[in-house]
């Protein structure tokens, strides 16, 4: 006879009956605290049920935890501890129901942070921050008037500006508890990046607003700001000139160590600091989620940052029916890390986080596999090694040294490993490499790029609209050396997707390094049935004269078995750039003309 085994029961926690105040006028922090603590206590699978409404968080009352995250302030000890609003840790099986409402956020701090847990499903809510920290102007006028050129900007409902001389000075909202802003910035801060709403296109550049001022004064929605008579007249009407400071000193959503976390019709209106990042742990699935400024707030900002960003997960990255409109950098990057290698003493070798924005956290565990590579052109020396040991940073505290670690591994290691000098080669984790699935999904109003895959597990790119971007629809990179975000793609297919009105090719494959006499980078990329339309060709390094503008379907570097067949434009011919591309097969699809142009003798 079968044994019947039974699913235990759901405990349910409101959190409206711990307080919670669903209009939003008294802060929630607290009340959903003690909810999340009654969830613990409930044991077993449970869910944190809210009613309807908006709920206030201010980062004054927030929970607090010194953390280290990928791709954020690295070891700046200014920034060791975040603040975090719902905080979610140690749950087997965890689930927010969010009934609709709005989470609303006040001040510095990750919104939500899933850290060790099982399990966790988060859906149906709204996440926004009061009073966020890109600052938005739009030129409702400008030209010349009596006195000299002059814009008149407007700036969203709620914004704090307030002229100061000939410049001005910005205002976060002033926190409760210390009665002093939760930021403040003077005219153009550290970061400029343009959006025309016209074309919904999107840009990096400087700002022009606060050059050669006379005066500035304040206006019913804004300010006006008259110029010195020599100054040239504006021509920027209509633009939207977004700025903030570049210190990404919170995630904006936060998961780590945990084996499955799923985040399910969520609306991002503004996420501060950097995006959703997931960091060494299992699956990311992020489906039905809108990332995109909230309608009625009069902004078009809706990340500081990167809008979902995977760091060293061992298993899936899933993201379906999801809207990307308004970052600023990529909406997605899934990437591992190289660490370099400073010393090798034996079986033993002593690894640095040399990249500034990442260090603290543990990048191997005993009994996962490494692999070690070259810097200066990605050639693998050593691969398939096991961890044995580690001495290093927790990623929960400072008593380590944050940007060095020792690991011991079985060996022997090959004398290329042995007899390298400091800083020769670096080190990737590849058991902390995972599958991506990145389908019916809209990219735009974004500088850079879409899509980021850098990782050996299959990746899966379709049905998806990736339109006026910056930059590539999608980049596939390795970058030991610059950015240290590892590696080798071996099993990518990009099929049945829209790239529209792009500053880059849709496909771009570009490793900083590669071995030009030895093995491929990458390979087994397949580049199938796409439709293309006015992707620009990209820049490379002694191209005098530029490739022509046109419909850049792939620009790929150190590929071998790369396809690019089927794919289409409505007009005109396609263009693929294959350098170092041993196996290239390359046709168009019906009724398009496909021009080849290459840079070795080792195409096909």
């Amino acid at each position: 006879m079968t044994e019947r085994t039974t699913t235990p029961p759901r405990h349910i926690v409101e959190v409206t009956a711990h307080g919670a105040d669903p209009t939003g006028r008294r802060d929630a922090s607290r009340a959903v605290r003690d909810a999340v603590a009654a969830a613990h206590q409930a044991g077993g699978p449970v869910t944190i049920r809210f009613e309807p409404g908006t709920y206030a968080f201010w980062a004054s009352a927030a929970t607090r935890r010194e953390l280290y995250v990928s791709n954020t302030v690295g070891a700046d000890p200014r920034y060791r501890e975040k603040a975090i609003g719902i905080l979610l840790e140690g749950f087997d099986d965890i689930e927010i129901d969010g009934g609709g409402a709005l989470f609303e956020y006040h001040g510095l701090q990750t919104t939500i942070a899933v850290i060790d847990c099982g399990r966790a499903e988060l859906h149906d809510f709204a996440v926004d921050m009061v009073r966020p920290t890109v600052v938005e102007m739009t030129v409702r006028e400008a030209g010349i008037a009596d006195s000299g050129p002059f814009r008149l900007v407007s700036v969203p409902p709620g914004t704090d500006v307030r002229p100061s001389g000939r410049t001005v000075r910005w205002l976060g909202e002033t926190d409760p508890g210390s009665g002093e802003p939760a930021w403040d910035g003077e005219g153009a801060l550290d970061y400029c990046q343009v959006l025309d709403p016209r074309t919904n296109r999107t840009w990096r550049t400087e700002c022009p607003l606060f050059d050669n001022v006379e005066r500035v004064t304040s206006t019913s929605d804004g300010l006006r700001i008259d110029y010195r008579p020599d100054s040239s007249a504006p021509d920027d009407q209509g633009l939207v000139y977004q700025l903030r400071h570049t210190d990404r000193d919170h995630p904006g959503v936060f998961v780590l160590e945990s084996g499955s976390a799923r985040f399910r019709d969520v609306r991002f209106g503004y996420l501060h600091g950097f995006g959703l990042l997931a960091q060494s742990g299992g699956d990311l699935l992020v489906q039905n989620c809108t990332f995109a400024a909230r309608e009625g707030t009069g902004r078009t900002t809706a990340g500081f940052a990167d809008f979902v960003q995977a760091s060293g997960l061992r298993g899936r990255v899933v993201v379906e029916d999801c809207r990307f409109d308004g970052a600023h950098d990529d909406a997605i990057n899934v990437h591992g890390l190289y660490l370099r290698v400073d010393r090798v003493d034996g079986d033993e070798l002593e690894l640095t986080y040399p990249h500034p924005e990442t260090a603290g956290f543990p990048q191997f565990s005993v009994g996962e596999r490494c692999e070690i590579v070259r810097v200066d052109d990605g050639a693998v020396v050593a691969t398939d090694i096991e961890v044995l040991s580690v001495d290093g940073p927790s990623g929960r505290d400072h008593a380590h040294d944050l940007t060095r670690m020792r690991i011991r591994c079985r060996g022997p290691l090959p004398e290329a490993v042995a007899t390298s000098a400091p800083g020769e080669l670096a080190m990737e984790n590849i058991t902390r490499t995972p599958s991506v699935t990145v389908r019916r999904s809209t990219f735009e109003n974004l500088p850079t790029r879409g899509a980021l895959v850098s990782t050996r597990k299959p990746i899966l790119i379709e049905d998806c609209v990736f339109r006026g971007l910056g930059m590539a629809g999608v980049l596939i990179t390795a970058e030991a050396g610059s950015y240290w975000e590892s590696g080798p793609v071996t099993d990518c297919t990009i099929r049945g997707n829209r790239f529209e009105e792009l500053g880059g090719p849709a496909v771009l494959i570009s490793p900083d390094q590669f071995h030009t006499d030895g093995e491929s980078l990458h390979r087994d990329i397949r580049v199938l049935d796409n439709e293309v339309s006015n992707c620009a060709p990209w820049p490379h390094e002694g191209d005098e004269s530029g490739p022509e503008a046109g419909n850049w379907i792939v620009d790929a570097t150190s590929v071998a078995g790369l396809v690019v067949i089927g794919n289409t434009t409505a007009a005109g011919t396609l263009s693929v750039r294959l350098d170092h591309c041993p196996g290239a097969r390359v046709s168009a699809g019906s009724g398009s003309p496909v021009g080849i142009s290459r840079n070795d003798v080792n195409g096909s």
